[in-house]
């Protein structure tokens, strides 16, 4: 049997730091290989820059610089939890690249975060969760966002 790949896809957003808490915890039952990796947006700096090219290098730069600590907070959660990972830093659409990854590093699973938005703001931001999920050729654990422990409380 192959080994066991685990790919976390992080965004600096709690969100995603709760996948990574699931993943380390999958990674232990399965003796698994855990990859940790950010994708810079690519349309999202054209987008920061204008559609001028002069600015379009600084805005990768800027968003290089967020990728490269997003990750260096998740590795840092993972040694917390006395586990290691090999971390991947990607250009593209994120939802496409995420897939990419997956198969270019034989990943076995992919376990991500969500915002959890609907209705119009899921709309109008989409969701790269959902466009995994609907092209991934392997597993996609989505983690929900946390309830506030207020909610989860109950009355005595």
């Amino acid at each position: 049997m192959n080994r066991q790949r685990i790919l976390v896809p992080v965004d600096g957003s709690a969100f995603a730091l709760g996948a990574v808490d699931v993943a380390v915890e999958l990674v232990r039952g399965l003796s698994a290989e855990l990859l940790l990796c950010h994708v810079i947006d690519s349309g999202r700096a054209a987008r920061l820059s204008f559609g001028d090219p002069a600015l379009l290098d600084g805005c990768y730069d800027a968003l290089r610089a967020d990728g490269e600590r997003y990750l260096a907070d998740a590795v840092a959660r993972v040694e917390a939890a006395d586990g290691k990972a090999t971390t991947i830093l990607a250009y593209g659409d994120p939802s496409q690249e995420i897939q990419t990854i997956a198969a270019q590093k034989n990943a076995t699973m992919i376990v991500m975060g969500t915002h959890g938005r609907t209705g119009l703001l899921h709309l109008l931001m989409g969701s790269v969760a959902e466009g995994v999920m609907r092209a991934a050729s392997v597993p996609v654990v989505v983690v929900p966002p946390k309830r506030e422990a207020a909610e989860e409380r109950t009355v005595a």
